[in-house]
């Protein structure tokens, strides 16, 4: 009796041992019935490499510790293992010439096995292509390599994704659907009832399509596991880009002289109708070639006309560290301030315009202009009053141009005012035979 109760005991330990094993066996197979919906619970992704940031240092492309090479130790494959793995990356390298660089890519896949699943390129505004690639997960590690050997790894993530309980759990429903339907087949068969008949293909075909539903989801994990997934992101370096900019300096003296005595001083003290010249000199300060040069003046009024080239040619562009000045000649007046503008367009060796912008730096005078106080003589009593008799004619063309769209309102009025005064003169002339009785009447 001991040695059964002993024998008893040492099989439920056993037993135990076992069911506790099997419990920590990640092919553990979970079991749905035939008629639940059709959700396949998801295993998240094993992120099994760190990214490389732009910048960083690039990834060798002789290292023989691919990333796939990681993830399977010891050389065995996923089928090794009993696992069904789906293997995904990502990988951004810089070449210097997209176009050849992916025909390289093309080549270097094909050489194991893979081909290209899709491409999209653009060019503006950088040469970029985006290829999709699919290997064997086999030659996973090795087209990473060849893959990092067409240029500068920028980034590069690997992602492992363990679906073998995913796998099994839907092989195990389909199974059970397939049994399913199998038995309802039959009972069709064997079914008189019409109502019977009509229910048992309602429900049969439920599970027909539950069934294929199951097929498709294991026949896409299927190709995912069988294939991996490499997208690579292949980009030109970003060119240099251009910093144009303009140094303008600014100063005055006393004279005209077509700015012979350029350049003048940063400070000027002068009197109300003294003649000043601005001198401004422009130095390309920046790394670009600078073409179409104009200035203006907002605070003088100033167009490009009205400017003098005293040094350089505006037509030939203004190369990097060159000068060009310009001078302008006006009359001074108290309160006058100088707002000068440089018009400019940054171009390229061979003379096409660069959508950049051209950093401007003026430096401007200070002017002091003391306001004339003393007797007008003569000829400043004339022009006063030739400005005075301008400003009296302009206002009365003012005027004038106001009413002219309304002259046809005056001429009608006035039309109206005779026929009426007419009208008048009619109604009051007497009328003489009965004025003028008859002899013997009473007046």
């Amino acid at each position: 009796m001991v040695r059964r109760i002993y024998g008893f005991m040492m099989a439920v330990l056993v037993t135990g041992l076992v069911a506790t094993a099997c419990g920590d066996d990640d092919s553990a197979v979970t079991t749905f019935p035939a008629g639940d919906a059709v959700g396949v619970p998801s295993t998240p992704a094993v992120e099994v490499s760190t990214t490389i940031a732009a910048g960083s240092a690039e990834v060798p492309a002789d290292d023989d510790r691919g990333v796939g090479a990681g993830l399977i130790g010891g050389g065995l494959t996923p089928e090794d293992l009993g696992r069904s793995i789906i293997f995904t990356a990502n990988i951004a390298v810089e070449v210097p010439d997209v176009f050849s660089a992916a025909q390289e890519a093309q080549t270097a896949i094909a050489g194991l096995g893979g081909f290209l699943f899709g491409q999209e390129t653009t060019t503006e505004p950088i040469a970029q292509s985006i290829l999709t690639l699919k290997v064997i997960p086999e030659n996973f590690a090795e087209a990473l390599r060849r893959l990092g050997g067409l240029g500068r790894v920028t980034s590069q993530t690997v992602f492992a994704d363990d679906v073998t309980e995913r796998v099994v759990d839907l092989e195990s429903r389909i199974a059970t659907a397939e049994a399913s339907v199998t038995r309802l087949r039959s009972l069709l068969e064997s079914a008189a009832d019409i109502e019977d008949v009509i229910e048992l293909e309602a429900e049969l075909l439920k599970r027909e399509t539950d069934l294929e539903v199951l097929r498709g989801q294991l026949r896409t994990l299927g190709d995912q596991v069988a294939l991996a997934t490499i997208t690579l992101v292949l980009s030109e370096p970003e060119p240099d880009v251009p910093e144009p900019q303009l140094d303008v300096t600014q100063t005055v003296y006393v004279g005209h002289d077509d700015g012979a005595g350029c350049p003048g001083g940063d400070e000027l003290n002068g009197d109300e109708g003294d003649r000043l010249t601005f001198c401004l000199e422009i130095e390309n300060s920046g790394d670009t070639l600078i073409a179409d040069i104009e200035m203006r003046d907002q605070g003088l009024d100033a167009d490009p006309d009205d400017f003098i080239v005293v040094q350089g040619d505006p037509l030939t562009g203004l190369a990097p560290g060159g000068r060009i000045i310009f001078a302008l000649e006006v009359e001074a007046r108290p309160g006058m301030i100088t707002a000068p503008v440089v018009d400019a367009t940054a171009v390229d060796e061979f003379g096409s315009p660069l959508r950049v912008e051209i950093e401007l730096d003026i430096e401007k005078t200070t002017l002091q202009i003391a306001r004339d106080d003393s007797l007008p003589g003569f000829t400043d009593a004339v022009s006063e009053s030739w400005q005075a008799l301008q400003r009296v004619f302009g206002l009365g063309v003012v005027v004038v141009g106001a009413l002219v769209p309304f002259l046809w309102l005056v001429a009608l009025v006035a039309g109206f005012v005779l026929w009426r005064r007419r009208r008048r003169g009619e109604v009051s002339v007497p009328d003489s035979g009965a004025s003028n009785p008859e002899p013997g009447e009473k007046g």
